[in-house]
């Protein structure tokens, strides 16, 4: 039998996370919306920085009827760990849903999980709790799987919402349950439209396509007027004083969409703002859009300097002259921007090939590069074609397992040459810095050799949160903030070396 709620009146939901870092966790916050627009109580759990004990207690007291645990794949063997004593020592529902879930759906097979929601789960979300709470049947949810009395009860994938308008607005209050510190946090996330049908070979969105393909258009888009409104709101309730519009590429839109909203913005919420652009997707009207809303920082996909990597491994058609000239308008235009840069690719001599993406970056001269070593994202090509071409223990590209959590600590990647594997990654911790100092690239070659990698894991950590926290917000931030950041960067996993 399914498993049912313990007790009568308002049910209670406990959202677990290992780490804020310095972001808003957006999908757990539209859940919470979603469980608050039917009674539940929610309330969030940072796992990193607690003992096992603090966590207990805190389930112990608040006693929730529902453990939700949200995944990313870097994170999913700290959170195997904390679930599987959990399941010894709780009656509590477990759900986990989040990137890693919905790829790797087979986590509904291990023993500590009793439900995995997969993909957005707007729809799939809210009629299971909707079951839940009336002690109703709910394992044939479209959208997630369950684990009943040790058996498997496997469903589709539910439809993609279409009209945008109706998600309610992110619980933005669930931030602070998790760290008070977020309460002063004055910079918010905000996503205009969701989906990409770019075929990326290293990006979660060309699976996630094919999951969902035929159940609802891949690009939707709120409309102006719903996503000024929650601006609006967020600005007036929180003291919103930067605005971070994260859609993968928020200038996929018609220039009619960014005219209206170009017109709107500065009246109606007047903050300047961040937005990702992808250089097939912009041009110079939509550059000159952009200025006009009050946009202060772009940032694009450079990824690769190796024009025949980027277009056979990646699939990207992306030249490096397209790149070069995007950059020209973005400084033609006095704005403030930052290339995106993946280096310790699969590739048969990575140094050499990363070597010539510091070289575009030179040539773009962004206001920050930031550098990610390549992360083989489960159930992706590329990190399939990783596993099979050798680089990759065999399982890993599947599972997640033994790869690094987070992107920019070590490479998962095994190469031919274990010192130029770790010159790559030495390249990666002072990437930013040698494009915004181009001076230091004279002296490139000793610092490679050097091996002082907490030192650089530090100058990275330090150069990426002053860039873009401090130089690019060009806001000050009360001493509350600094803690944040500070804390922030102690309890990630920068200073982990492989």
């Amino acid at each position: 039998m399914p498993m049912r709620p313990r007790r009568s009146g308002s049910q209670r939901i406990l959202f677990i996370v290992k780490n804020l870092y310095t972001m808003e966790r957006m999908g757990v916050m539209y859940l919470s919306s979603y469980a608050l627009r039917l009674d539940w109580s929610t309330d969030l759990l940072v796992s990193d920085g607690l003992s096992y004990r603090r966590i207990l207690s805190h389930i112990d007291e608040t006693r929730p009827d529902t453990l939700a645990f949200s995944v990313m794949s870097p994170e999913y063997e700290a959170i195997r760990i904390l679930a599987s004593r959990l399941r010894a020592d709780t009656r509590c529902f477990m759900l986990f849903g989040g990137p890693h879930p919905t790829f790797c759906q087979d986590l509904i097979r291990e023993p500590f999980v009793d439900g995995l929601l997969f993909g957005e789960g707007d729809l799939s979300f809210p009629a299971f709790l909707e079951k839940f709470t009336k002690g109703e049947d709910y394992t044939r949810t479209e959208g997630m799987h369950f684990r009943v009395d040790g058996r498997l009860v496997f469903n589709g994938p539910a439809r993609l919402i279409e009209d945008l308008d109706a998600v309610p607005f992110p619980d933005r209050e669930l931030m602070a349950k998790g760290d008070p510190l977020h309460r002063g946090y004055t910079s918010h996330f905000f996503f205009a439209s969701r989906g990409c049908p770019h075929n990326c070979s290293y990006c979660f969105n060309h699976k996630y396509n094919a999951i969902f393909r035929g159940l609802g258009r891949v690009l939707r888009r709120r409309s102006v007027d719903n996503l000024l409104k929650e601006i609006a709101f967020t600005k007036s309730h929180y003291g919103t004083r930067y605005v971070y519009i994260d859609d993968d590429i928020f200038t996929l839109t018609s220039e009619q969409w960014l005219e209206e909203f170009a017109e709107r913005y500065p009246r109606e919420v007047g903050l300047p703002f961040f937005c990702n652009v992808h250089v097939k997707s912009v041009n110079e009207t939509k550059i000159k859009l952009l200025k006009r809303a009050g946009c202060r920082v772009v940032c694009f996909g450079v990824e690769t300097g190796d024009e025949s990597v980027s277009r056979e491994l990646l699939r990207r058609d992306i030249s490096n002259q397209e790149i070069i000239e995007l950059s020209g308008l973005l400084h033609k235009y006095r704005f403030k921007f930052a290339t995106q840069n993946m280096l310790a690719l699969p590739v048969r001599s990575p140094l050499e090939v990363d070597l010539r993406t510091l070289d575009l970056n030179l040539k773009c001269r962004p206001t920050f590069a930031i550098s990610q070593l390549f992360f083989p994202l489960p159930g992706t090509d590329l990190a399939a074609y990783a596993a099979e071409n050798g680089y990759l223990s065999p399982g890993s590209e599947s599972s997640g397992g033994g790869i690094p959590d987070r992107t920019n600590t070590y490479s998962a990647l095994t190469f031919r040459d274990p010192a130029e594997k770790m010159k790559v990654q030495r390249l990666q911790k002072l990437f930013g810095l040698l494009v915004s100092f181009p001076f230091l690239t004279r002296l490139l070659p000793l610092l490679m050799a050097l091996p002082l990698d907490k030192l650089y894991a530090l100058l990275y950590a330090a150069w990426l949160v002053f860039t873009m926290r401090f130089r690019l917000e060009r806001s000050l931030k009360s001493p509350r903030q600094v803690l944040f950041y500070l804390r922030s960067l102690y309890r990630s996993s920068i200073f982990r070396s492989k």
